[in-house]
C-alpha cells in the first residue's frame, strides 16, 4: 500500500497540471479555429499594423545591421518577425498559444511554491487564464504575447541567474522592466537581467555611435513628448521632432503639478477600473468595427473624450452610439474592481512574506512605470495580472479565514521568488 502511495504522490502534480491544461488548450484550440476564419483580427491589436510593416520591411532589407539599428528595441518585433517569415501568422499564433498555456502552468507552480494548496493554486491559474488580456493577446500580433510569459517565467524561476535571464529577455521586448532587478536585489539576478539589454545597447553603439535602446516612434522620448502634450504643453520642435528628455518632462511636471496630477489620476482610473473586456469585444470579436477605429484613435478615442469633456459626458456619448459596448465595459469594470480589491486585501494579509511582498511590489512597479507612457491603457497593466491573480486568491482565502468555524487548510511553503 505504501509503495502504491509513493507512486501516486509524484503523479499528483501532473494530474493537477493536466486538469488546468486540458480545458485551457481546448478553449484556445476553439479560438484558433475562429482565427482561421477571421485572419484579419490578427492585426486588430495595438500597433499591430505598424509592426507587420516592420516585419515585411525586414524580409526585404538588404542591410540587416542598419535595419535592426533603425527600428527600436529588437525584441519589440524580431521574435515575431522570425516566426512570421517561417510560417506566417498562424505559426506566430501557435507559438504564442504555447507560451500562454505555459504561463498559466507557471502561475500554478508559483502559487504552490509560495504556499497555496492545490485547489487554490489551480484557482489562481484559471483566474489568470480567463482574464481578457490572457485570452486575446496570444491570438494577436502583440508584444505582450511574448513579453508577459517571459516575466512570469522569471518569477517562476526565482531570484537566481535563470530568473534574471528570463527577465532580461523580457526587457529586450518591453524595456520598462529594466529597473525591476534592483527591487529584487540579488547579485546574480541583476547581472543576468541586465546582460541582454547591455549587449543590445553595445550593438547599437557600434552600429550608430549612440548608446541607446534604439529610436522609434514609440520609444521613451516620444511617449514623454506626447504625454506632455496631453497635459497641455505647447511644444515647439524643429522639423516635426516629437521627443522629450526625462529632464524636460520633470521640469514640465514641476511647473504644472495640477495638470500632471490630473493626467496621472486618469491613468490610475484606467489601470484600476478598466477590465480589458474591450479587447474581446472590440479587437477579437470585432463587434463594433467602426467604433473600434474611432475609439482607439489617439485624437478621437475614448481617452481624449474623457479628458476634453469629462467622464460622464464621454460615457454618455459612447452609450448613445454603442450601448452594448458600455454595458459590457461597465460589467467588466465592476468585476475587475472586486478582483483588485481582493488582490489588495491579499497583499495586506501576506505582506510580511518576501515572496508575496515581491508580487505586490511588482504590481506597484507596473503602475509606476505606466507614468512614462503618453496615456495608460489596460494593456499596460497586463504584465502584473498574474501577480494580481495570485494576490486575489490570497485575499479570498484571508477573508474565508475570518469567517467563524472555517479552518485554514495546511500549506507547504517552498520559497522561490526570494531566492
Amino acid at each position: 500500500m505504501s509503495a502504491m502511495a509513493g507512486t501516486l504522490r509524484p503523479m499528483a502534480p501532473v494530474a493537477g497540471a493536466a486538469r488546468v491544461v486540458a480545458p485551457l488548450a481546448a478553449l484556445h484550440a476553439a479560438m484558433f479555429v475562429y482565427d482561421l476564419r477571421h485572419p484579419e483580427r490578427f492585426l486588430n491589436g495595438d500597433r499591430a499594423r505598424e509592426r507587420i510593416e516592420v516585419i515585411q520591411g525586414f524580409a526585404q532589407s538588404g542591410d540587416l545591421t542598419a535595419y535592426l539599428a533603425s527600428h527600436g528595441i529588437v525584441g519589440d518585433w524580431l521574435p515575431q518577425a522570425l516566426l512570421y517569415l517561417a510560417g506566417g501568422q498562424y505559426l506566430v499564433i501557435a507559438v504564442q498559444l504555447i507560451l500562454a498555456v505555459l504561463s498559466v502552468l507557471w502561475v500554478r507552480q508559483i502559487a504552490r511554491r509560495i504556499g497555496l494548496d492545490e485547489r487554490a493554486a489551480a484557482g489562481a491559474a484559471w483566474l489568470y487564464a480567463l482574464l481578457p488580456h490572457s485570452l486575446v493577446f496570444p491570438h494577436e500580433l502583440a508584444t505582450e504575447a511574448i513579453f508577459i510569459p517571459l516575466v512570469i517565467l522569471s518569477f517562476r524561476l526565482g531570484a537566481n541567474a535563470g530568473g534574471g535571464l528570463a527577465l532580461g529577455l523580457a526587457t529586450l521586448v518591453r524595456p520598462f522592466t529594466a529597473l525591476w532587478p534592483f527591487v529584487v536585489f540579488r547579485r546574480n539576478f541583476i547581472a543576468l537581467a541586465l546582460a541582454p539589454l547591455l549587449l543590445w545597447m553595445s550593438f547599437m553603439f557600434l552600429a550608430t555611435g549612440e548608446l541607446s535602446m534604439g529610436r522609434s516612434g514609440h520609444d521613451l522620448g516620444n511617449n514623454l513628448y506626447f504625454r506632455m502634450e496631453r497635459m497641455g504643453a505647447e511644444q515647439q520642435r524643429p522639423g516635426g521632432q516629437t521627443k522629450a528628455t526625462l529632464v524636460e518632462y520633470a521640469r514640465f511636471v514641476a511647473a504644472h503639478p495640477l495638470a500632471a496630477a490630473k493626467h496621472s489620476a486618469h491613468d490610475l482610473a484606467v489601470l484600476g477600473g478598466k477590465s480589458g473586456i474591450e479587447r474581446v469585444v472590440l479587437d477579437y470579436l470585432d463587434l463594433y468595427p467602426e467604433s473600434r477605429r474611432e475609439l482607439q484613435n489617439a485624437d478621437t478615442g475614448w481617452r481624449s473624450r474623457v479628458e476634453s469633456r469629462g467622464v460622464a459626458a464621454a460615457l454618455l456619448e459612447v452609450f448613445q452610439e454603442q450601448p452594448g459596448l458600455i454595458v459590457s465595459s461597465a460589467l467588466g469594470a465592476v468585476l475587475f474592481l472586486v478582483f483588485a480589491a481582493l488582490a489588495a486585501y491579499g497583499a495586506l494579509s501576506r505582506i510580511r512574506e518576501r515572496e508575496w511582498l515581491l508580487l505586490a511590489l511588482f504590481v506597484l512597479y507596473v503602475v509606476a512605470t505606466s507614468q512614462v507612457v503618453d496615456a495608460a491603457q489596460s494593456r499596460h497593466r497586463a504584465p502584473a495580472e498574474f501577480a494580481l491573480s495570485l494576490l486575489a486568491v490570497a485575499g479570498w482565502l484571508a477573508l474565508r479565514k475570518r469567517r467563524p468555524g472555517v479552518r485554514p487548510a495546511a500549506t507547504r511553503v517552498e520559497p522561490t521568488l526570494g531566492g
